[in-house]
């Protein structure tokens, strides 16, 4: 089966379920923050496992469900929790999730993660609105897996994260008094966390953040057209800068106090995006 007939099943299977819900807008929370969704009216929630073809997050924090519905006239899809190039999952499978989207409808993409700051600016709680990114995991989700539905093979990445959307979140941070500000996420693979060399190298390189996801989502998602905006919640500082051992389970300590600030940026930014 090809991965557009695998797609197809996902989106026939997830229509039926919704009657044929068209989202405009998704969000994929990462780490923690599945909590941080907005109140939906007419909410339908769909368990990964029930859907042919899906990936399984295998990740604590991340629920595994896809949730629909409706926020002040604006219709959602959200990804409550995400897929890992860590957790096994073959490197051009990451695209699936993204392309049933794309097919659905969706024309924009907010994507969030829990990240390691290399900025003393943006400690713990901070946001980092992400400007651009470097893909340090040495593979890309579109390398054998082209098909003329999802966009050219060839795609143009200047501005991979939407100026316009960065816009409407920094505006709206000012007003909700969030420490944020733009930056460079460095996806590494993961699932250890860097060593202090490492992130003085990438320091180097001109990241502001350093992660272990979100790159393969933005990269299938441009190539499909859908417009990205990507939030980076610093759950930690990086390696070597933090006087702390790393752990997951700070993380989802860490991110589970952004829980609230971040409901109140996707309460205030999803009626404007």
């Amino acid at each position: 089966m090809t991965q557009l007939q695998q797609v197809k099943k996902a989106v026939a299977f997830i229509n039926k379920k919704t009657k044929n819900f068209k989202p405009e807008t998704a969000l994929i929370t990462g780490s923690g923050l599945a909590g941080s969704i907005p109140p939906l009216e007419k909410k339908i929630v769909i368990s990964y496992a029930d859907i042919p073809g899906f990936l399984r997050s295998t990740v604590p924090g991340h629920s595994g469900n896809l949730i629909f519905g409706t926020y002040k006239g604006k219709k959602l899809m959200i990804m409550q929790g995400r897929f890992h190039y860590y957790e096994g999952h073959p490197m051009k499978d990451l695209a699936i999730s993204i392309r049933t989207m794309f097919l659905l409808g969706v024309q924009k993409l907010i994507v969030s993660a829990a990240v390691g700051s290399l900025d003393l600016k943006l400690k713990p709680g901070s946001l980092c609105v992400l400007n651009d990114h470097i893909n340090f995991m040495c593979n890309n989700p579109l390398i054998g897996n082209h098909d003329e539905t999802f966009g050219p093979m060839f795609f143009d990445l200047s501005e991979a994260y939407d100026k316009s959307l960065r816009k409407v979140t920094l505006d709206a941070c000012k007003k909700l008094k969030i420490n944020a500000k733009e930056g460079v996420y460095l996806a590494a693979t993961g699932p250890n966390f860097e060593t202090p060399s490492e992130i003085r190298a990438f320091k180097t390189l001109g990241a502001t953040v350093v992660g272990m996801s979100v790159v393969p989502e933005v990269l299938v998602a441009r190539q499909c057209g859908i417009r990205v905006l990507g939030l980076a919640w610093v759950s930690n500082m990086g390696c070597g800068i933090a006087k702390e051992a790393l752990s997951h389970a700070q993380t989802i300590r860490e991110t589970k106090k952004i829980e609230g600030k971040f409901k109140d940026l996707l309460e205030t930014i999803l009626p404007k995006l």
